[in-house]
Formats: C-alpha cells, sequence, structure tokens
C-alpha cells in the first residue's frame, strides 16, 4: 500500500496486475528521445555509434554513465548492451552527492547550458519533503537540468500520476504483505501503464511501456525477474529459491534502468498520554491494527479523540489511501488479520480453514454467531461470496487485482480482460463454509485475505455486481453508511480539512470490544496543527512532525523485539513528556518517473545526486534507514547483512 510516515506526509496504497506484452522499440521512442537532448544525440545516432557491450553501467567514467560513448544505440537514448545480465554493486555513487557524475552524464548526452532539461517534480505537501527537493533541484541545476517543483494533496497526486499527467514524483509503499514480491510487482513494466486499453494496472506510476525509455533487454531482465517470481508460487524449497534469485534480478535491472529511485525506510513512531494504555502498532503500521487492540484502556474518559488524515471511501472494496482503510480496519473485518499490525497472520472470521494436496483449493469455515452492525444478522459463507464477487467484479473496486493478480483465482475473462459476473471460483458450500481455487499455489495466500478489501459486507448491500439490486445506493453505503462486522460502527463524517469522523464502540462485537465507547477524530492536513492538538490536549494519541522533532528528547528505557519502547519530552510549549515508541515499518519511499517523458541520462543524474545517508540524517532526522533496494531490509531474501551486502558489491 501507498503510505508516508504522519510527519513526512501521507502517502497511500495501490496494487498491480499484468496486462500486455512490451513490444519493439519504436520510432516514436525515437524522435522523443532526439527531441528532447538535442543534436547532439541526433549526431551520435546518425554516425552510427553503440554501446560497449557487456553490462556497462553508470558508474563506467568513460562512457557518461549510461553504458553509451555519446550515442543513443537503440530507440530510447539509451546504450543498447548486447544482454543486460545484472550489476555487481548500487552504480551511482554511494553515500556521495556526485554532481560531477551527474554533470558528465547529461553532456555526454547532449545536454548544456544552452540545451537544459526542464524536469517537473511532483510531491504530497510536506515541509520536509519539500526540504529535500529544494536540495535536489539545486544539485541538478549544476547538471544541466532545470527542476520545477510542485505539491498536491495525497489524492491530487494520485490521480495526476494514473493519467501521466508528471515526470517525476515522490510515493511510499508499506507492505500488505510480507514478501518480496509485494514491493516488486511495483515494478513489474506490464504492471505500471495506466493509460493501455482493457488494463486495471495500479502500480507505480512509471508508464513501462514500449514508448519508454529504457533499453529492451533492460526491460526483458526486469519481466524475466518478476516471470520466475509469478512462475514458482508453490511453498516448495525450490520454488522458495527461484522467488529469492528473483529480487536481486529486478532490483539490478531497477538500478540500470533508474525507473525509480529508492530513498529510506521509516520507523513508526508514536506518542500518548500517561493516561493512555496503549500497545504500539507492529511492522505491518497503524493502518493494519484495530484500535480495540492498540488502546487497552483510557483512565478517567469514555472517549478516545485523535486526528486524521483527509480520506475518500468507506467501502473495503474501493479503499486506496491509508486514512481509509484504517477506518475501514476499524469498521469492518476480513477473513484473517494482522493483529495489532504484527506480521504473523492470524484468523478473524474464519475459525479454521484446509488446502488441497495440490495447494490451490482453499476451504474456509467461518466462526458462528459473528454479528454484522445494525441489525443486519449473521455473517455467513453468503455474505463472504459476495463481498468478494465486489471484490473482482465491481466497477467501484480499485483492489481487484488481489483476486486476478495476486492470487489468481480462476475465472472466465471477457474480452477487455474483466472478470465474467459469477465465473470466479469461490463459492459456497455450507452456512458457514465456502471455497477458494487458485490456478497455481500462491505462497502468501493467507496473508493477502488479511488485507481489508476482503471484509465482509452484507449479501446485496449495494447493487453494483449481477445479481443484485442493492439495499441501499452506493453513495451511501461508501460514504455515510458503511454496514461491517468490525469492533467499531459508523456515527459520521463530515469530510476535508477541518472536518471529522466519529465511530462508537460496536458492543456485540465477535472478539474482544474496546473498553471505552467511540473514537472521535479531526481532519487534518497540516502536520504542524496536528502536532499542536495533540500538545493542546485534544487527542489522546499523536506524534511530532520532522519540523519539530528533537531527538535529543528521545529516551529509550526498553526494547521488544524490534520495538522501541521509552519518552518523549520535555516538550518546550508545555514541560509535558510524553510515552513513546519506535517500530521499523516494511516500507520504501521512493521518487519515480515517467519512463516516457524523461530520459534516462536525466533519471540518472537524480540518482547520483541523491545522497541517502545525508537526507536521512540533516532532514528526515535519522528517522528511518537509506533504502538501496525497493525491497525492505526485513524481508529482503537473507536479511539485513544480504541487502547490505548486495548494493555494497560484496
Amino acid at each position: 500500500m501507498y503510505v508516508t510516515c504522519w510527519h513526512c506526509g501521507k502517502f497511500n496504497h495501490i496494487q498491480y496486475v499484468q496486462s500486455f506484452e512490451m513490444a519493439e522499440d519504436s520510432e516514436f521512442k525515437r524522435r522523443r528521445f532526439l527531441q528532447a537532448t538535442g543534436a547532439a544525440a541526433l549526431t551520435a545516432s546518425v554516425a552510427g555509434c553503440s554501446s560497449d557491450g557487456g553490462d556497462a553501467t553508470a558508474t563506467d567514467s568513460g562512457d557518461g554513465g549510461d553504458g553509451s560513448d555519446g550515442g543513443d544505440g537503440g530507440d530510447d537514448g539509451t546504450a543498447t548492451p548486447e544482454s543486460f545480465d545484472g550489476l555487481d554493486a548500487y552504480p551511482y555513487s554511494a553515500n556521495e552527492t556526485d554532481v560531477q557524475s551527474a554533470i558528465e552524464v547529461m553532456e555526454e548526452a547532449g545536454y548544456g547550458p544552452d540545451n537544459t532539461f526542464e524536469l517537473d517534480w511532483l510531491q504530497y505537501t510536506s515541509p520536509t519533503w519539500l526540504e529535500m527537493a529544494n536540495t535536489i533541484r539545486s544539485r541538478l541545476q549544476q547538471a544541466h537540468i532545470e527542476m520545477n517543483i510542485s505539491e498536491a494533496s495525497f489524492s491530487e497526486l494520485l490521480s495526476t500520476t494514473e493519467q501521466g499527467d508528471h515526470e517525476a514524483y515522490t510515493l511510499g509503499w508499506i507492505a500488505d504483505y510480507p514478501a518480496p514480491q509485494n514491493f516488486l510487482q511495483l515494478i513489474n513494466p506490464q504492471n505500471t501503464v495506466y493509460d493501455a486499453e482493457g488494463t486495471t494496472p495500479n502500480g507505480a506510476r512509471l508508464f513501462w511501456s514500449e514508448d519508454a525509455m529504457v533499453d529492451s533487454s533492460v526491460t526483458q531482465y526486469m519481466e524475466d525477474g518478476y516471470s520466475m517470481i509469478t512462475s514458482n508460487p508453490g511453498t516448495s524449497d525450490e520454488a522458495q529459491q527461484a522467488r529469492d534469485d528473483a529480487v536481486p534480478m529486478m532490483e539490478e535491472a531497477l538500478w540500470e534502468s533508474a525507473a525509480l529511485i529508492p530513498l529510506y525506510s521509516s520507523v513508526t513512531e508514536s506518542m500518548w498520554y500517561d493516561y493512555v494504555d496503549f500497545n504500539p502498532a507492529g511492522g505491518m503500521g497503524p493502518s493494519r491494527a484495530k484500535t480495540n487492540n492498540s488502546v487497552n484502556a483510557i483512565e478517567g474518559r469514555d472517549r478516545l479523540s485523535g486526528t486524521s488524515a483527509t480520506l475518500s471511501t468507506l467501502d473495503p472494496v474501493a479503499s486506496g489511501d491509508t486514512a481509509s482503510g484504517a477506518k475501514i480496519m476499524n469498521m469492518f473485518d476480513a477473513p484473517l488479520n494482522y493483529f495489532n499490525g504484527e506480521a504473523q497472520v492470524s484468523n478473524l472470521l474464519v475459525e479454521d480453514y484446509e488446502l488441497s494436496d495440490d495447494l490451490t483449493t482453499y476451504t474456509f469455515t467461518l466462526k458462528e454467531g459473528v454479528q454484522f452492525h445494525e441489525d443486519y444478522g449473521e455473517v455467513t459463507a453468503a455474505d463472504m461470496v459476495y463481498s468478494l464477487r465486489r471484490l473482482a467484479e465491481s466497477s467501484n473496486s480499485s483492489n481487484s487485482s488481489f483476486l486476478t493478480g495476486d492470487l489468481n483465482v480462476v475465472r472466465e475473462e471477457n474480452d477487455n480482460g474483466e472478470v465474467v459476473p459469477e465465473s470466479m471460483a469461490i463459492e459456497q458450500t455450507g452456512d458457514y463454509e465456502f471455497t477458494m481455487e487458485l490456478e497455481e499455489p500462491f505462497a502468501f495466500a493467507l496473508e493477502i485475505m488479511a488485507y481489508s478489501a476482503f471484509s465482509a459486507a452484507p449479501e446485496g448491500i449495494v447493487g453494483d455486481i449481477e445479481g443484485y439490486e442493492g439495499e441501499m445506493g452506493y453513495e451511501e453505503f461508501s460514504l455515510n453508511n458503511p454496514i461491517g462486522s468490525g469492533p467499531f460502527q459508523f456515527v459520521e463524517w463530515n469530510s476535508g480539512n477541518g472536518g471529522n469522523f466519529t465511530y462508537d464502540t460496536f458492543d456485540d462485537y465477535h472478539g474482544e470490544p474496546a473498553s471505552f465507547d467511540g473514537i472521535d477524530l479531526q481532519i487534518l492536513t497540516d502536520t504542524n496543527a496536528i502536532f499542536n492538538r495533540f500538545i493542546n490536549g485534544n487527542a489522546d494519541t499523536g506524534g511530532v512532525p520532522t519540523s519539530q522533532y528533537d531527538p535529543d528528547l528521545v529516551s529509550i528505557e526498553e526494547t521488544q523485539g524490534a520495538q522501541e519502547l521509552g519518552t518523549y519530552g520535555p516538550v518546550e510549549e508545555n514541560d509535558v513528556t510524553y510515552q513513546y515508541s519506535r517500530t521499523p515499518t516494511i516500507n520504501t519511499y521512493y521518487v519515480g518517473f515517467n519512463l516516457e517523458e524523461v530520459p534516462q541520462p536525466v533519471r540518472e543524474a537524480m540518482a547520483y545526486v541523491i545522497n541517502r545517508e545525508q537526507f536521512v540524517q540533516e532532514v528526515f532526522l535519522s528517522r528511518g534507514s537509506p533504502s538501496y533496494h525497493l525491497t525492505p531490509a526485513p524481508i529482503y531474501p537473507g536479511g539485513g547483512e544480504t541487502y547490505r551486502s548486495h548494493w555494497q558489491g560484496n
């Protein structure tokens, strides 16, 4: 899921599907690149200059960093190795601010003082990220790149990049399930093109299409790596090894393409008053935790007060942002759950399950007696089948790829690649039993079904799939009357900055109910306003934005696994010392590019001037760790040591 730490901004989430085959380089790409790079590149292409072959990398000082000697070699202005076969280490001067290499790679591509490249940078509104962007801009200016910085709300950022109206942008991804595939599907080329007919991608907004300015052999290497993952979905040691081997392949292709530049992995920091008995969420993050599990008690108060970012929907199948997802997590239950955001999946609506000998058919048995809100009755297998059909078939669903991509449930599709109604191999086999058949084994099937998009809603509550007229209109369900079976039930939502969101504790919850009466949230977008509301005593839990963060006020008193517990303070404004937690979260923040618009030398120049260590320490105040892979260190094959040795070339 796309996210941000709240002290940096508020990213969100998305997944990805396979869509179409990559085509040969086109003459259109050649024209576009020559227009961008000018006469020097044109002269080189006419002269027939080519690469030196092999696996030349961006650090080869004699060839300008892109493996070329000034010519474009292929149709996209990049070198054309005979066959890209990987890299030995991260190629862009790690832990350095290498402006000189950025200048060289741009000048060898034909840019210069009289031929600059104008690059548009789009980011979530955040003072911290703006500080980093301005630093990058000043460095790129020396390398003949004029960078224009724009900020947008999260929904605007997603909309703009989905339409392809962008060049460089910033986003982050937090794990939906703890495996490299959940991150690497972001950069599967076939999953990144949003304007292809008959496709429903939701990967990174890279537009890695036939018109992308990336060498074709690198694209093929990337696709081969992803195919190794999807072609080995089983639980055997051999299948796991094949998936593990694919991870460095795809990461090295990402380095070579400079299509996306990993920046850092954040920690989740929480603060709370002494009167709150708080249990900080685990490595999957707070958006995967139900508040009745995170907050054990509130001394002297009946309700929990907090703050929320803006949200877009309360429909589980349509949720695409962390704020919406957090509300859905509290109001709905899925078959399984990451209890309090821990990385181990556990049963929730499901009481038990069986798996066939060929590892493709799951038989789920639901708990009996689980109640929906507002007297909608008991949760049954019919409700689950309806809810999963909505996830796959509804035009309102933005998460269908969970079923059609990740799980790859047996189904029929029409000529447009849409699921034929009622063709999914998900069937009710008893009042509390249903089956789900996959095309092939998938090792993380249970983990995916912990995602809130799989939540149960009453059968027929809305009529957005064939066979149902709907008990209420879609807008009423998704905005004003969401009916779930979670520990909290909806009361009120006044949307937009300055609005509010309220829900009450559901007394008939099948699990451990909350010890307080409900939750009252104010919706705010400014991080300083959020912090001020907390320290003024109007929110019971909160955090501190980087602009006001003082690492000297942190005192770690206890460590529980990877989670650190202690205090933060005293805060200057009120002389209060707060309870504090710091938890490593499985996430990566990055800069991505529209590959149809931004030539490779420009992308490589950006990579050269990004000094991760410096940004993490000086801009983000050490609230995270530098990232050289899209796959976070905790889930990289072999763990943190292998992660480091790979990018360092050891």
